[in-house]
């Protein structure tokens, strides 16, 4: 059988699926989350079948073309959106996961030619363990934590974890060449991964970071052995620990630090030891650097309205986290860039700008604490010094600790206080522009551009052959 008959097949099941869970809504009046999970767990089901349906991924990339196409034509055809299209719109949020899943589900199969469980785990871990975090968080719900869009619950990231923990398991204990430790170790690892991933997303890219996200994490961890997979679960453990402790020193909120501990993850996963300084010292300083004893500086009305994460008068030690995932998405920005360049074309010598890059993140964010009262005066001139030079110290003197302080580390450094200088300097010069013209969403993609390009200077640490 020509398998491009397969196509309408599939059509013809999600446009089935979406008429029979309509009927059941206008007659039932269900949870608008469980009828939207009931068309994802069939449709993902469906869908785990493609590898053995279809040969050709020109075939999976028309199919997802023809749903991504219906399943608009349902969001923006007002007519077909208040019926049909309520199947996927009756939860009330913004959100274009709907297309996200398909999309998701061609660069998959375009991604596994001839590697069926590489697609099947991140298929079966999004059709089953988001939609039992959904309707668990959504029924059960009682333990919240602030997210990037709204509240989720402990009980739904835990069902989260569980049902990621025996989609990546069992699949791997029946059809790999993995031993159950291994594949104890790599699903409990992925489970806790795709957790930080799934409560960090917003506007439906959980359907698009969880399928991609899971199969990146398959294909690098299934090489490791025991003991690395465990190095990797004492690491990942200790991140999500000690910044969870953490949280009440900082103005991230719950999921800006679970965005902070994947970060950090990654940076030391791919990167090692030294990668994972800067971003660890940036999160554990900056707090001490901005902080202001306000019970014995109470904020004056100006400063009340520009330093909304400064602790309250009668709380000195309890700060306002006001900062959600964009920001550590921001911040961390330069720095996953040089990472990502460093491991592609093996240049190690490149963490000296990822160095820079968080140190001038660090004198930024110090930058962007000081009082809207007297911006200009002489006072915090010499703050915005004091700023840099501890940003530098901060970043620069671990990385001299690991690198050896030769005379060409020490002369790259004074290269990243140069850097940091400028990055410091001339952000002061912009902020109040940027405060008075810009969203806050706007001027966190101002900083990561800004840090990103000033950290460019660190080329020049490299041209003096610090790190070759």
């Amino acid at each position: 059988m020509n398998s491009w008959f397969n196509i309408p097949l599939i059509l013809l099941i999600l446009g089935g699926l979406m008429l029979v869970l309509r009927h059941w809504q206008r007659t039932a009046r269900p949870n608008p989350e469980l009828v939207r999970k009931l068309l994802h767990i069939p449709m993902g089901m469906v869908t785990l079948t493609f590898p053995w349906l279809f040969e050709s991924v020109w075939q999976v990339a028309v199919l997802g073309g023809l749903a991504i196409a219906w399943l608009m034509t349902l969001r923006l055809y007002r007519p077909l959106a208040q019926g049909l299209g309520s199947v996927l719109g009756g939860v009330g949020r913004r959100s274009l996961g709907e297309v996200y899943f398909p999309l998701s589900v061609v660069i998959l199969f375009a991604l596994t030619p001839g590697q069926p469980l590489l697609y099947v785990i991140p298929i079966l871990i999004l059709a089953l363990a988001d939609a039992a975090a959904a309707l668990v968080g959504t029924r059960y719900g009682q333990m919240r934590y602030v997210a990037t869009e709204g509240y989720k619950s402990t009980e739904g990231s835990l069902s989260f974890f569980m049902a990621t923990f025996f989609s990546v398991h069992v699949p791997l204990l029946l059809f790999s060449e993995a031993g159950r430790p291994e594949s104890l170790l790599i699903a409990t690892i992925l489970g806790l991964l795709v957790m930080l991933i799934e409560a960090i997303a917003w506007q439906g890219l959980d359907n698009l970071f969880i399928p991609l996200g899971s199969f990146l994490l398959l294909q690098t961890h299934l090489a490791m052995d025991t003991s690395a997979l465990v190095a990797r679960l004492v690491v990942l453990g200790a991140l999500i620990g000690f910044l969870w402790l953490w949280r009440s020193h900082t103005t991230l909120n719950d999921g800006a630090l679970l965005g902070a501990a994947l970060v950090g993850y990654f940076c030391w996963s791919v990167g090692g030891w030294p990668w994972l300084l800067a971003p660890l010292t940036l999160v554990l300083c900056y707090p001490l650097l901005i902080y202001r004893p306000t019970a014995q500086q109470p904020l004056s009305p100006a400063e009340k309205a520009v330093m909304i994460w400064q602790p309250m008068e009668n709380d000195s030690n309890a700060w306002t986290r006001i900062h959600n995932v964009y920001a550590v998405l921001s911040v961390a920005a330069a720095g996953l860039v040089w990472l990502f360049l460093a491991q592609t074309f093996d240049r190690p010598q490149l963490i000296y700008p990822y160095t820079l890059a968080f140190a001038v993140n660090l004198a930024v964010i110090c930058v962007a604490g000081l009082s809207p009262v007297r911006y200009w005066s002489r006072r915090h001139q010499w703050q915005v010094v004091r700023h840099i030079v501890l940003s530098w110290v901060l970043l620069f003197g671990p990385l001299l600790v690991f690198q050896g302080a030769s005379t060409r580390a020490i002369a790259a450094a004074l290269v990243g206080l140069v850097g940091t200088a400028l990055g410091a300097i001339a952000f002061y010069r912009i902020q109040p522009l940027l405060q008075q013209h810009c969203a806050e969403s706007v001027r966190w993609v101002y900083r990561a551009l800004f840090t990103t390009l000033v950290s460019c200077l660190g080329l020049g640490a490299i041209a003096l052959g610090a790190g070759g």
